[in-house]
């Protein structure tokens, strides 16, 4: 408490003395420079807020204290964080660092450690129980590990066996997940043992203070006194400068149109969703079977003649990868996807944004409206069925306010449409042809448009979709030519291009 009592005494105009290691303590947080420890691949990545945030981070560790970034949303919380994890191993060495995310998030989060610092040795828990056991015990006795991944559910059932593992930083993401102080989440990452302790959101309070002191009790516990104590005092509103005051050194927020200067106009990102079981199983199977014939084809060159048939294949297999659903009638599990684009939503809702929803599948469209439908979230909707009458008017309506989510057929919509009142857009499915794709964006980020736009593309971990994402940064004319039936021919998609889809 040293950094607040100094703060609030100077400011009444009294006279302080602090020893030394208080003093030190005090200058540490927000003082502290670890540029020059972060590869200088991932310093030019990180924006001036971005470097002050991670340095924020590494200034919380040097004074073995905790505290919560809270930047808005799409600020890039997640690389200010991986940039701390790669300072702190190059200047002090390797130690392990944990991150829990909700689980739809497990697999962006491996994505972006590799994509920002690869050289971090990485490890997932994940699987059945006695699989995450056997992963617990050699990530123990592994000295090389820098990040372990899990998720809030996993945490839960595996507290015992990592509660006794040190940690250099343990990081809570989407932190308003232990907004319960009471809830078994909340109780199972308060006993992770770590030098520091970070929560990530956006909404560090999302109803009422109360919350604010259950991410406090794992960052700093003890430090908002009691929960009875805090809310006797906090708990109906009042005090509220006080309370912020004492909160600030271990609170960093900043919002966008304070740091947007440093930004892009348009931000661009994937998430990466990991499929359930279910969902697996029926892609694998569908991908086996369907390597047979494609398999076939390139031995016996016969693929000139067999380009339709490969068409129809991917339309299967990325069909599959937003939602079995859409190809087997009878399916009764759910999507890693959809399981992500509704903690997107809510996230985004509470963040105060308005986005749009694209899909090229109005089938997935119709599902994604049942669904939020069932969690509380009202949309607007439109499709190839939309007469253009009532397209204006859904425009005009959400343009002028009205709901939070417009649900929209990347066919039907992609065009033609002006909706400059969302600031985020998310294309569900990766579509093939990125003009189309640009085009469909722009019905945010266009003249009129008063906020800087993020879009979010969500890919399906370790699938074909993954596969093309990637082969596009390499070979983006690929997303010209592999398009729905009918529409293209894929005369230029090489033997090279399809053995990297199916077989690689």
């Amino acid at each position: 408490r040293a950094a607040y009592m100094v703060s609030m005494l100077r400011m009444a105009g009294a006279q302080t003395e602090t020893d030394a290691e208080a003093e030190n303590a005090i200058e540490s947080l927000g003082q502290t420079s670890y540029s020059k420890y972060m590869p200088q691949k991932l310093h030019k990545k990180l924006s001036p807020y971005q470097l002050r945030g991670s340095d924020w981070l590494l200034s919380l560790y040097e004074a073995h204290m905790g505290g919560i970034l809270a930047d808005e949303m799409g600020l890039g919380k997640t690389l200010q964080v991986i940039a701390a994890l790669s300072a702190a191993k190059r200047k002090e060495g390797t130690k392990k660092s944990i991150i829990v995310t909700p689980t739809s998030l497990t697999y962006h989060w491996l994505a972006e450690l590799k994509r920002f610092d690869d050289s971090l040795i990485v490890r997932v828990i994940t699987g059945q129980r006695e699989e995450r056991r056997h992963a617990i015990r050699d990530m123990k006795l592994a000295e090389d590990v820098d990040v372990v991944l899990t998720s809030y559910p996993l945490l839960r059932r595996d507290i015992q066996y990592l509660k006794d593992i040190p940690m250099r930083f343990a990081v809570l993401d989407e932190a308003q997940s232990v907004k319960n102080a009471q809830s078994q989440g909340a109780l199972a990452a308060k006993e992770l043992d770590a030098q520091v302790r970070i929560a990530l959101t956006g909404t560090p309070m999302e109803n009422h203070t109360g919350e604010l002191w259950s991410i406090f009790d794992f960052v700093l516990p003890g430090y908002l006194g009691t929960q009875a104590s805090f809310l006797r005092r906090y708990g109906g509103g009042e005090h509220a400068e006080e309370l912020r005051e004492r909160i600030r050194p271990f609170l960093m927020r900043r919002l966008k149109n304070e740091v947007l200067s440093d930004l892009p106009e348009k931000r661009e990102q994937y998430l990466y969703a990991a499929m359930p079981p279910e969902q697996e199983r029926v892609y694998n199977t569908l991908l086996n079977t369907l390597r047979q014939h494609v398999g076939q084809a390139l031995e016996d060159g016969s693929l000139p003649k067999a380009r339709m048939q490969v068409l129809s294949i991917l339309l299967k297999l990325r069909q599959v990868c937003c939602h079995p659903k859409l190809f087997l009638s009878d399916y009764e599990g759910t999507s890693g996807k959809l399981e992500l684009l509704v903690q997107t939503v809510h996230s985004a809702i509470n963040s105060g944004r308005r986005m749009l929803v694209f899909s090229q599948f109005v089938g997935m469209l119709q599902m994604i409206k049942k669904r939020l439908a069932r969690e509380g979230v009202q949309t607007l909707y439109l499709d190839g069925e939309t007469k253009p009458i009532l397209r204006q008017q859904l425009c005009d309506r959400f343009n002028g306010g009205d709901g939070k989510v417009f649900l929209i057929s990347l066919k039907a919509g992609g065009t033609g449409l002006n909706l400059t009142g969302a600031d985020l857009v998310i294309h569900f499915d990766p579509w093939w042809n990125p003009a189309a794709e640009d085009q469909a964006t722009d019905r945010a980020h266009r003249i009129g448009q008063t906020k800087d736009v993020d879009v979010i593309k969500l890919i399906a971990q370790g699938t074909i979709e993954e596969k093309v994402t990637d082969l596009s940064k390499r070979k983006r004319a690929i997303f010209d030519r592999v398009v729905n039936a009918g529409e293209t021919a894929l005369s230029s998609l090489t033997e090279e291009d399809i053995r990297a889809l199916f077989f690689t």
